[in-house]
């Protein structure tokens, strides 16, 4: 793995939980190996992308639990409630890495939350913003005016059936 790509996952793994540190527990919440999910987001700036993370067949590794996508990773930290879905694809030419990050109640099968967008160098830094945003703002119009103000954008990760 590169090491700003490393340097990424630890960094959202840390603000997800905690290091990672054993194996994950039996999968269970929103997410399973194999499952389909559809990123749609929109940038600070209007940009709008919508994506597709083919999760791998493979049971999830760590703690939280890093479930690996054809486009990049999803981690579900059940203990803090947490879901960080990674699109690092287009990235890897130059693009824009998408990062939705979502603190909440983990039910359902579609889940709002901010987005951090930009090359992976930068990506860390906006994550964490991201992040934050759940720390002090409670509901959907507070998230979107503090996602606003800290130039974030706002997501959908939704699981396709």
């Amino acid at each position: 793995m590169r090491p700003l790509l490393s340097l990424l996952l630890v960094s959202c793994t840390a603000w997800a939980g905690g290091l990672v540190q054993a194996p994950a527990p039996p999968p269970s919440g929103p997410l399973a190996p194999g499952q389909v999910w559809t990123l749609n987001a929109v940038t600070a700036e209007g940009e709008a992308f919508q994506t597709t993370l083919r999760l791998s067949a493979q049971p999830p590794k760590g703690t939280p639990a890093t479930y690996r996508a054809d486009r990049g990773v999803l981690l579900l930290d059940q203990k803090n409630s947490s879901l960080i879905a990674l699109d690092f694809a287009d990235a890897k030419d130059g693009g824009l890495a998408l990062a939705c990050a979502y603190i909440g109640p983990l039910q359902g099968k579609a889940f709002e939350g901010v987005l951090a967008a930009a090359t992976l160098e930068n990506l860390p830094p906006l994550l964490e913003a991201a992040l934050a945003v759940f720390k002090v703002a409670r509901t959907p119009a507070d998230r979107a005016e503090a996602s606003a103000e800290l130039k974030l954008g706002r997501c959908t990760l939704s699981l396709e059936t």
